[in-house]
């Protein structure tokens, strides 16, 4: 009985491909066939050209930014894939319960036009004594990550100054604001911390090169600690030679709620400056670690996963960087390029049949409804997204060509249309 449904299944699999086959026949003796074939081809190209060219770009819509959210939703609380790198190599210094004063007389115009005002800055003093608990121990900690301004003099410079610029191993970070690349007052490695967002609130994308030649501070901390080197040639970024994005969407690996335990709010891997230095075996909690300092308090800003501290960003962007999330791979090229493909035959050699027609040749009752609902050019590119997203770890903007493609396919199909009417415009004329 096996036998004989398996004989039948072969017979009926033999008649579709004949039966394909007379269809494919019949379509390459339509006139201009091959013409159109070529056209698919050199559109399917035009698509990821343009999907790369978003990447070095800033811009991505609103609904994008609900796409990123769902997706890590699902990754993190469904698939409960909720990476931690370096979880035992990383420690948080908050100096938010740590602020100083700098008098206007004394140290410079402040950020205000009152005269004797005073601007808050981070205790210079307590840095110094930190930084020279590092220096006493050289070769003890991995790297410092200072997310902190010293775009002005203030108190505690002539402790701070020989201590910071003695350290072997930190970066700084530096801001461009007014046409101005703003780098801190002391001679140590620092870098931009810049990046794009949405209405100038939501944080979307970090810059591999800020304003062409920049590299931000995540991209410089992977070249300090690896031996990786982005170079950047007629406005393409390369990584080790391989041609890479110019920005990303980093993977949140860390977020707030990893820094808090159960135990009553008690606070993991994360110190006050103050308390830390309060303890005397306090390097002990620095030792063989990355050492992040910021103000994980009152520097908030909003992304998709909802509001997170720009020191956390920074460490999140370049453990993304450390992945190598930006590399434009051979195989994630073939993907999109297979499915632009597709998608390119079915609008220009069959612009008459509708992609929510494909429901016609399913004969599962669920999976017609499915199609008939979400089969569409948005649905066919979040599916893309979702896979590049889960399999290359690389989120493409991809809603941009979904509105280009939805507009290609009306033209196509009101084509004929228009040419009739001008036909008939110009005889009538």
């Amino acid at each position: 009985m096996r036998t004989l449904h398996a004989y039948q299944t072969t017979i009926f699999g033999m008649h579709r491909l004949k039966a394909f086959r007379a269809s494919l026949r019949k379509e390459t003796k339509k006139p201009g066939y091959k013409k159109r074939v070529f056209l698919v081809f050199f559109h399917a190209i035009f698509l990821l050209i343009l999907t790369i060219v978003l990447q070095y770009v800033s811009y991505i819509r609103l609904d994008e930014v609900d796409f990123l959210k769902s997706a890590a939703i699902i990754k993190h609380d469904i698939f409960h894939s909720d990476e931690k790198p370096w979880s035992k190599n990383v420690v948080f210094i908050d100096v938010s319960k740590d602020p100083s004063l700098a008098d206007d007389d004394e140290f410079g115009p402040p950020d205000s036009t009152m005269k004797g005002a005073q601007r808050v800055i981070t205790d210079r003093v307590k840095l110094a004594k930190l930084f020279s608990i590092l220096n006493a121990h050289p070769n003890g900690y991995k790297y410092v990550i200072c997310d902190v301004l010293f775009e002005k003099p203030g108190p505690g410079d002539s402790l701070l100054k020989p201590q910071i610029e003695k350290l072997k191993r930190i970066i700084c970070s530096s801001i461009w604001e007014n046409n101005k690349h703003i780098k801190p007052i002391y001679n140590v490695p620092s870098a931009v911390v810049n990046y794009t967002a949405i209405n100038k609130t939501v944080f979307t994308k970090m810059p591999i090169y800020y304003k062409d030649s920049l590299k931000s501070l995540p991209v410089c901390l992977l070249e300090k600690t690896t031996a990786h080197r982005y170079t950047r040639k007629h406005d393409l970024n390369y990584l080790d030679g391989k041609l890479t994005f110019n920005t990303l969407i980093p993977e949140f690996y860390y977020r707030p709620l990893d820094m808090v335990t159960a135990l009553a709010g008690k606070k993991i891997n994360t110190y006050y400056l103050g308390e830390l230095l309060a303890d005397p075996d306090c390097f002990n909690v620095l030792k063989n670690k990355f050492i992040i300092i910021g103000d994980f308090t009152n520097d908030i800003h909003i992304t998709y996963l909802g509001k997170l501290p720009g020191s956390l960003i920074l460490w999140n962007v370049y453990l993304t960087l450390s992945n190598h999330h930006v590399t434009i791979s051979f195989k994630w090229v073939m993907m999109l390029f297979i499915f632009y493909l597709l998608i390119s035959y079915w609008i220009i050699i069959h612009p008459e049949k509708k992609l929510q027609a494909l429901h016609k040749k399913i004969r599962v009752p669920f999976l017609t409804s499915f199609l008939i609902s979400y089969v569409s050019f948005i649905g066919i590119l979040v599916l893309i997204n979702i896979f590049s997203y889960f399999y290359f770890g690389t989120f493409v903007s991809l809603f941009y060509i979904s509105t280009y493609l939805t507009f290609v396919q009306v033209l196509i199909e009101k084509l004929p249309e228009w040419k009739k009417s001008l036909y008939e415009y110009i005889i009538n004329f």
